[in-house]
């Protein structure tokens, strides 16, 4: 009778399920602190480049799927090859043209395919946002959204995880290196230069964006996020400052939580999905 019972009991542990990795999703909005005359902070302070292992980017193609579809409505307007054989000319608005450069400011939220998977994580569609009732009350405070997007991922540790790269709002161009003015000036000469605008020169320093940074979201019994940001705006000197905002923060799946900084804010909500 016992072996029957041990035999029973290890039959009825092999066929309990694997433990399942738990999915959520992400929903954030980040937008700009109205002005505070009254602010003291010194923001000339020079930080530190934002670093991070395991760097993920889904916001870039989802700013040139955006691109493209303003492509097709005509909103966008890309130069084609004219050398190119009429056989061989490419689509009027190609699926491999990096559209982010026509934008000066990134749009609000990024396109995605809709996909309802738990094979990778991947970037949600703006139809797949739920948070559209707190944007309107951002809005009506009088507070301008920056960027309102999200993302499915499954739980990982914090070593795991991945640091997802978030950029958005305006553009702020690089400094032109010295080395490529002078490239520019023996081709085409001083007049050429006059007439020429610096920002579209070969670049020694990327594009930098009003936001810009690293989102990390980890699970140890509880949700954390660690939120690191650079905030970039011009002082009335017309001088670019830097504001950095860096955050580690326990919540709770189906909240919705603020984080604050005095020139930027944020309104984050992680949920469950299929579980």
């Amino acid at each position: 009778m016992l072996s029957r019972l041990f035999i029973a009991v290890v039959i009825s542990t092999i066929a309990l399920p694997a433990y399942a990795t738990r999915w959520f999703e992400v929903e954030f909005i980040a937008f700009e602190q109205k002005e505070n005359a009254d602010l003291r902070e010194d923001f000339s302070i020079k930080y530190p480049e934002i670093t991070g292992k395991n760097q993920l980017d889904l916001l870039t193609d989802g700013f040139n799927l955006a691109g493209k579809e303003q492509c097709l409505q005509g909103t966008i307007q890309i130069q084609r090859n004219t050398f190119e054989p009429q056989s061989q000319v490419s689509p009027v608005c190609p699926d491999s043209y990096d559209y982010t450069q026509h934008f000066d400011v990134m749009p609000l939220s990024p396109k995605a395919e809709i996909q309802e998977h738990t094979d990778s994580i991947y970037l949600l569609d703006d139809s797949q946002l739920q948070l559209d009732d707190v944007m309107q009350k951002l809005k009506r405070k009088g507070l301008k959204p920056i960027l309102h997007t999200g993302w499915r991922f499954p739980e990982s540790s914090q070593t795991r995880a991945p640091n997802i790269i978030v950029y958005g709002g305006q553009r702020f161009a690089g400094n032109a290196s010295l080395e490529s003015i002078k490239n520019y000036i023996n081709s085409e000469g001083y007049v050429g230069l006059l007439n020429h605008e610096f920002g579209s020169i070969t670049h020694k320093d990327p594009d930098l964006w009003q936001l810009q940074g690293l989102m990390k979201i980890h699970v140890r019994h509880y949700l954390f996020i660690t939120s690191e940001f650079d905030y970039r705006f011009m002082n009335d000197d017309a001088e670019l400052q830097t504001a950095r905002f860096s955050q580690y923060t326990r919540v709770y799946s189906g909240d919705i939580h603020y984080l604050d900084h005095p020139k930027m804010g944020m309104i984050i909500q992680i949920r469950k999905y299929k579980h």
